[in-house]
């Protein structure tokens, strides 16, 4: 066989491979990216490539939006708490803004979307305005834009191909993962036991707590550059979408965490910033569940320095729906915030708290 002949053939054979694996791709489309499955179950994990397919595809008109501490929010619970007709959670576990605003964004161009949760977690507004957490590579941007011209990253991706092997592969004795009422919920992997412990030994190494950036990074222009650019626009953009915003209740130990380091006044002006920016808007409300220290003193509500369970994500919704720590006033915020830093200020951290009632 010549060499062109040779080389015709191996071009065929790999052009053929790929039209396979790509037509494979597409019928299965493990990520919903085409359409909603009708043959097999969907899988509630890999968030990031998922929230894609979830935003385009599925029926929904109410988003929970955020890291994992928005994940615990059970959807039976935003139905019947909330009054929720259809939510969806959209969330990726400690995602920054600039990505929590590609994933709201995809939603709001899809669906018609009515209301939006979104928990207000520090981290995520660190860094630069369009900082991606693990770097742009790592987040799959050609799944949530609308050019079908890179849809071949998706479909003859060895990934994408791993991944349907994962879903018919898959066990379900995890029956949670499949269950769109708990879809992303990390709570239903974890152990409820030995918490106490848990939190104990995240304490003692705190200096790993909260450090994926630099101390550069993490001071206040950045953080309402980011907010600024990736949350405020959205808001001002739908002016007929109910947005509600929650500061999530983090573990006192948190607190003290960012007071040993010099961060927590930063904080509390980065809070204070987007209340005297957004308190006027008609389609917004505010909640701070910072400053409710019967959940946050209490560490059996946590399994680290900040994730709380699902029963306070249920305790939230039913504060929110009284219009519990509801921030309503700038000048009594500010009153507030500053008690909270006395309280923080004041707090001993013994041994005690570590210990069984």
């Amino acid at each position: 066989m010549s060499k062109m002949k040779k080389w015709v053939s191996l071009w065929f054979i790999t052009i053929s491979s790929l039209l396979v694996i790509g037509v494979f791709n597409y019928v299965i489309d493990p990520y919903q990216q085409y359409r909603k499955a009708t043959f097999y179950k969907v899988p509630y994990e890999n968030e990031k490539e998922l929230d894609a397919g979830l935003a385009k595809n599925f029926d929904y008109d109410s988003v929970v939006i955020g890291t994992s501490m928005m994940q615990n929010f059970n959807i039976d619970d935003l139905k019947n708490i909330s009054g929720y007709k259809k939510p969806i959670k959209l969330t990726i576990a400690g995602s920054s803004v600039y990505e929590q605003n590609i994933v709201l964004s995809t939603a709001f161009r899809h669906q018609n979307v009515k209301n939006v949760l979104i928990g207000i977690d520090f981290l995520s507004y660190y860094g630069a305005v369009h900082r991606y957490k693990h770097g742009a590579s790592s987040f799959p941007t050609y799944l949530y834009d609308e050019n079908i011209l890179n849809d071949y990253k998706y479909l003859i991706s060895s990934d994408t191909l791993g991944r349907v092997f994962e879903i018919f592969t898959k066990k379900e004795k995890d029956g949670w993962v499949y269950d769109y009422s708990k879809m992303f919920e990390w709570r239903s992997r974890t152990q409820d036991k030995n918490v106490l412990s848990a939190v104990k030994r995240k304490w003692l190494d705190r200096k790993n707590f909260d450090n994926e950036a630099t101390d550069e990074e993490k001071k206040l222009p950045y953080m309402k550059n980011n907010f600024d650019h990736n949350i405020k626009p959205l808001i001002e953009k739908h002016p007929n979408v109910n947005f509600t915003l929650l500061f999530p209740p983090y573990s006192i130990l948190a607190y003290k965490t960012y007071e040993e380091r010099g961060q927590l006044q930063n904080l509390i002006k980065f809070k204070r910033y987007i209340v005297s920016t957004l308190l006027t808007y008609q389609n917004v409300k505010i909640y701070d569940f910072q400053n409710a220290d019967e959940i946050s003193h209490d560490l059996h509500n946590y399994y680290d320095l900040y994730h709380y369970n699902k029963d306070i994500s249920r305790i939230i919704l039913k504060e929110i729906r009284k219009k519990d720590y509801i921030v309503d006033d700038v000048s009594t915020y500010a009153k507030i915030s500053q008690k909270f830093l006395s309280n923080v200020a004041n707090f001993n951290v013994t041994d005690d708290l570590f210990k069984e009632k």
